[in-house]
């Protein structure tokens, strides 16, 4: 059954708890053993979910949401770690333009981080063949860029859009940051990412990552980060992404 719904989902409850304060009518269920929350936001119908940090996690919640009831449209949302190269600060919003999964792959044998391509595929769909990097719908990416620019004008707070780096293994030394930059190139580096943009293709669902970022990708200064402004300009994003998109 298709719904008109859109899906939210992060590892967190810290990361969803305002834009759950949000929504109209809420009730409050379990779905696949994981908590979901169902309502409106200005009269569109959400399901808000808390899946648990990391990919499996992420795949698991997310498939029991929609085997039953498939959405128009899954977000994935949170904090995340940002990298200095890519212009953003604390606070800013990145929206992923291509999901990649830098430790999927075989290793290359010259203790290089950049690992080769694996030689079948992980996911096919009608136009797009998976080893290691999901690509987002591009127009959809850029109708949700022009809103968030448009929604945080004024507010000093950048809307960049770019790679993410999904990983299972948290980046902790600055060495390591630069390396996955100088291979990659991405603007941010989340744990849930890939194995979102899988499953939204694999079921051929619309798929947005919009993240805020908490904390710069390195030497791990727990002083230094901020998470409470993550999750407020994060909340805040999706919540004006949820009144202005069209699906």
């Amino acid at each position: 059954m298709i719904n008109s719904d859109i899906i939210v989902s992060a590892a967190a409850e810290e990361e969803l708890s305002k834009l759950i304060d949000c929504i109209e009518s809420p009730v409050f269920s379990i779905v696949g053993g994981r908590r979901i929350t169902l309502g409106y936001i200005e009269g569109k119908p959400v399901r808000v979910l808390i899946t648990g940090p990391g990919t499996v996690n992420t795949v698991q919640s997310l498939t029991a949401a929609i085997e039953n009831t498939r959405p128009s449209l899954i977000i994935q949302t949170g904090c995340a770690g940002a990298f200095r190269e890519s212009g953003l600060n604390i606070g800013d919003i990145g929206i992923a333009t291509e999901e990649i999964d830098i430790q999927l792959g075989i290793e290359a044998g010259n203790d290089s981080l950049l690992l080769n391509e694996l030689p079948f595929s992980i996911v096919r769909s009608s136009n797009v063949d998976i080893k290691n990097c999901y690509p987002l719908d591009i127009e959809l990416v850029n109708q949700a860029s022009d809103t968030l620019v448009k929604a945080f004008e004024g507010k000093s707070v950048q809307v960049v859009m770019g790679s993410f780096a999904t990983v299972s293994t948290i980046t902790a030394t600055d060495r390591r940051a630069k390396d996955i930059y100088k291979h990659h190139s991405p603007c941010m580096e989340g744990m849930e990412g890939a194995g979102a943009a899988h499953l939204a293709i694999h079921y051929d669902i619309p798929f947005l990552e919009i993240r805020s970022a908490s904390n710069f990708v390195g030497k791990r200064d727990r002083n230094s980060w901020n998470l409470p402004l993550a999750f407020e300009r994060g909340a805040l994003a999706v919540l004006n992404l949820i009144r202005h998109i069209e699906i």
